[in-house]
């Protein structure tokens, strides 16, 4: 019985040095993003507040738009939406800046992409953080929901490991993605619902929701994280599979091309 529940254990988790090497190597993502800077891990909060700052003043000064807790309704949307960007940005270009793991160590080569998941992981919950002493400075309670945000993560990593995937297959045999993604990536900033109601795309162009699962994310993020806001159970639910759908696919993609892709490299 106990060779039987250990062999589902590492099928499922993995052995413990595999654990260890993938924890051992998003540390090491983690620290070179900012602890080789003069004000370290300062930079982690400094970039998605200064956005927030200048958004908040476009959206309140120039634009007169006068909401409760619009600041932290900004945060909210943004910091969801930031990690997605800066991870699949990073991670389009894995495969190519760890062919020195690639070449030297033998692991699964797709523990590289769990790796960097943890890292982005890791950074977003120290953006959280900021999230919540912003909320008690300002006196804000939490949505009432607050306990099924772990669902929102939990499809969020799933949603962004996949991306990164494709992403990260797709560049050595295309490398014009990188321009397309970045394109892809300013559009979504301002289609997402990050500085507009979502629900606008519920009664127009309800396809959208399925094109893009971070419009859900970011409306239950709000009704999670800020008082006021409703939380919508069938749409999270919708996004949670997407992650994990789209992430079993990238992964049979990655098992099945990844090293016919590094021979390109």
């Amino acid at each position: 019985m106990k060779s039987g529940l250990g062999k589902i254990y590492i099928t499922i988790f993995g052995s413990k040095p595999r654990l260890e090497r993938i924890w051992k190597i998003a540390q090491v993502d983690f620290k070179k993003r900012y602890y080789n800077d003069r004000f370290g891990l300062l930079w982690a909060l400094v970039n998605p507040l200064s956005q927030i700052a200048l958004y908040y003043f476009v959206f309140t000064r120039i634009l007169q738009r006068q909401e409760d807790n619009f600041v932290l309704y900004l945060f909210g949307g943004l910091i969801i939406w930031l990690a997605f960007s800066q991870a699949t940005t990073i991670g389009l270009r894995l495969l190519t800046n760890k062919m020195h793991l690639i070449e030297s160590v033998q692991f699964e080569w797709i523990d590289l992409y769990t790796s960097h998941m943890i890292s982005f992981t890791i950074g977003l919950l120290f953006n959280l953080l900021a999230y919540f002493a912003l909320m008690i400075l300002t006196g804000t309670n939490l949505g009432t929901n607050f306990y099924l945000f772990p669902v929102i993560l939990i499809s969020w990593f799933f949603i962004t490991a996949g991306v990164s995937i494709i992403l990260g297959l797709i560049r050595p045999i295309f490398e014009d993605i990188n321009h397309i993604w970045s394109i892809l990536l300013m559009v979504g900033l301002w289609v997402t619902g990050i500085f507009f109601p979502g629900t606008y795309y519920f009664d127009n162009h309800s396809w959208f929701l399925i094109v893009n699962p971070f419009v859900g994310l970011v409306l239950n993020t709000r009704a999670c994280l800020l008082e006021g806001n409703e939380i919508y159970f069938q749409l999270m639910l919708i996004n949670l599979a997407y992650g994990v759908i789209l992430y079993g696919i990238a992964f049979v993609l990655f098992k099945k091309f990844a090293k016919k892709v590094t021979e390109r490299l």
